[in-house]
């Protein structure tokens, strides 16, 4: 390759397109826009072989494609599959996967050509670093979430694993200020800035007559909608939901129609406990992106709960299509919807979120997001900092 071209490295799921998956591909969207060089993606696709999909219960990949086309993005696919012995040796020594790794060293060194690699979270960066080692070229890494606020502190393996990743990159870029802080926790000696994710154009808050017509559609009706939206795992708090939502029930006494969306590990769970306090409840499971806006539109108060988070894209993405947005004081949450809005996780973060989110509902609360959550800043400042990387 003569001319500059950048690749971005992530792990991620066709199967499951949200999250992550999604801000790379706006970020790789909006860069596109200003960048004078070109940008190929690829994607770490970790699938189970037979053995590991009945350890695991996971379903069967039954094609692997080279590559597959998303919304106009063609992505490159490298196919890693599980190791039974890597999971083994983790959980009960501790061990480095000595077997994915060797795959990410093979694709690692395909990637000679490239004049810088754009890596997200630890199985990217990892690639990313091995291919600026072999190649002599600078590489980046995006940090989402879980990767910082989570794994590190839960695991020594890949502690260390953080550490000297966050050490070697050229930048390591942030979603939010509060995982930023929650970095330098691990080590203080890495280059760091904030680049915060933003919400595709899709969503935008639609005319009000529109608005009403969309929420007789979807069966809201006149009532008020507070929903959750995100995994249901035990990162998202979301057991707490039948307690949250019969609260602002009570307290508003008016009709409410509560809306969840998104599965996970706890979605059973909580569904027989929302059918036990008998509230006008709708779970619509996992929705499709582009059902996504149409939701948010709907939506008078989005409620998050979170343990932990990143900068969470559904908290942009509700108040760029007009609702608002109440949650926990965690890492970026309150850098998007306001500290006013954002409670600690302690014994009255129930009763204060439902006082905040009833005060919602009777009367609309201005929220503007701020000027840095958004695709286009984030584009010009990565463009700036990849043009210096690429021209010492």
């Amino acid at each position: 390759m003569n001319a500059k071209r950048v690749a971005v490295v992530f792990e991620g799921d066709i199967r499951n397109r949200m999250g992550v998956f999604n801000a790379v591909l706006n970020r790789v969207r909006h860069l596109r826009r200003v960048a004078d060089y070109g940008i190929d993606v690829h994607l770490l696709q970790v699938y189970d072989g037979a053995l590991m999909r009945c350890l695991r219960g996971s379903q069967l990949l039954e094609e692997r494609p080279d590559n597959i086309q998303v919304e106009g993005e063609t992505i490159s696919l490298h196919w890693l599959k599980r190791s039974w012995a890597d999971a083994l040796g983790h959980r009960l020594l501790g061990k480095r996967p000595a077997h994915l790794l060797h795959k990410l060293d093979q694709i690692a060194a395909g990637l000679g050509g490239y004049s810088l690699i754009s890596a997200h979270d630890r199985m990217g960066g990892y690639v990313a670093r091995q291919a600026a080692m072999s190649h002599n070229i600078p590489h980046t890494i995006t940090w989402h979430g879980a990767s910082i606020h989570t794994d590190p502190f839960t695991d020594p393996m890949l502690k260390a694993a953080t550490i000297e990743l966050l050490h070697h990159a050229s930048q390591n870029f942030f979603v939010s200020r509060g995982l930023l802080n929650k970095a330098l926790e691990l080590t203080t000696t890495f280059p760091a800035c904030v680049l915060f994710n933003g919400a595709p154009a899709t969503f935008k808050q639609l005319p009000d007559h529109e608005r009403h017509t969309l929420r007789q559609e979807l069966g809201a009706g006149n009532s008020k909608v507070v929903a959750f939206v995100g995994r249901f795992e035990p990162v998202k708090n979301v057991t707490l939901l039948p307690e949250i939502f019969s609260l602002i029930a009570r307290k508003f006494g008016q009709p409410v129609t509560f809306w969840t969306v998104g599965d996970g590990s706890e979605h059973e769970q909580v569904r027989q406990a929302l059918d036990a306090v008998g509230l006008n409840v709708r779970m619509w499971g996992m929705q499709p992106q582009e059902m996504m806006p149409r939701l948010m539109n709907s939506i008078d108060v989005l409620v998050l709960p979170s343990q932990r988070e990143g900068l969470p894209l559904v908290t942009v993405e509700a108040l760029q299509c007009g609702a608002n947005v109440v949650g926990s004081d965690v890492m970026g949450t309150a850098e998007c919807i306001g500290h006013e809005n954002a409670f600690e996780i302690n014994d009255k973060f129930i009763e204060r979120l439902t006082d905040r989110a009833v005060q919602m509902l009777n009367g609309h609360v201005q929220q503007p997001l701020p000027h840095d959550i958004s695709w286009e800043v984030t584009a010009d400042k990565e463009n700036e900092i990849y043009q210096k990387l690429m021209h010492p």
